[in-house]
């Protein structure tokens, strides 16, 4: 298997962040990038809808799993969904999972409490992005309505 450099993960990550965005845009969502200010971000996007908002962090692999180490999942985004977490509820934090591969392109809802201890933790481990519910597809992205109906039906 040939090695993937930085750039190319780099790469990964914008493309599948940008069919996020555009899939967002799709349902009418509101939604903003959190921009690098040289600390790192405390998550990725930050969509609102009328009623609330959530956070999303965004991770795209070749493979359906997340390690739990803080390269893959900084302190700044941990500590960013914990916080948004405290102050708008439990079930406002997420990490949109993105499986990308030549052949493969599937995303998966992962709420930030049912995996906080265990990335927390300091173990070893991964998230496995099969473990919850899949994003259906729509277009060349997924249907996000799910955020706006989410806050429609409380």
């Amino acid at each position: 298997m040939e090695k993937i450099t930085q750039k190319q993960k780099q790469e990964r990550g914008a493309k599948g962040e940008s069919l996020i965005t555009a899939s967002l845009r799709s349902v009418g969502l509101w939604n903003h990038k959190l921009i690098n200010a040289g600390y790192g971000t405390v998550f990725d996007k930050l969509i609102i809808p009328p009623g609330g908002g959530y956070a999303i962090e965004v991770k795209v692999r070749e493979k359906p799993k997340i390690d739990y180490n803080t390269k893959s999942i900084t302190l700044n985004e941990r500590r960013g969904l914990d916080r948004f977490m405290q102050l708008v509820g439990k079930d406002h934090a997420y990490i949109i999972g993105i499986w990308l591969t030549e052949n493969t392109k599937r995303a998966f809802l992962i709420p930030w409490h049912a995996v906080r201890d265990d990335v927390c933790s300091g173990r070893r481990g991964s998230i496995n992005m099969l473990d919850f519910p899949e994003l259906p597809r729509k277009g060349s992205g997924w249907d996000m309505s799910w955020f706006k109906r989410r806050l429609e039906n409380k």
